[in-house]
């Protein structure tokens, strides 16, 4: 995937977060791999980041809660993997609409 001018699939997510997963867990990555790992931080804190500006709503009515803390990108992260894998007849589908469901699950609105 051409990262810079794409819009990622799940399939695309669940690689480069899984990467990033096992580089979280200490595994040591290949040189493509890291890459991979690096671009799914940036991606994932652009679009947490983007839900403390504007949080996905339905219907005029908000579907995700962060804690007020917020999360760091290790834990977004982690969801989002968990999930795509989790649902892989996702897979083809826009990883942005994968990850905001992953996260609204995670953390949904009381």
């Amino acid at each position: 995937m051409n990262t810079a001018s794409a819009t990622p699939t799940g399939t695309d997510l669940v690689n480069a977060c899984g990467a990033a997963v096992r580089a979280l867990d200490g595994t040591q990555l290949s040189a493509n791999e890291s890459e991979q790992a690096l671009w799914c931080g940036a991606y994932m804190s652009g679009l947490v980041d983007g839900f403390g500006v504007s949080p996905p709503g339905v219907n005029g009515r908000q579907v995700l809660c962060l804690p007020e803390q917020g999360i760091d990108n290790g834990q977004a992260i982690r969801i989002v993997t968990k999930w795509l894998r989790e649902h892989p007849e996702h897979l083809h589908e826009s990883g942005r609409m994968e990850a905001m469901i992953a996260l609204t699950k995670a953390f949904p609105c009381p």
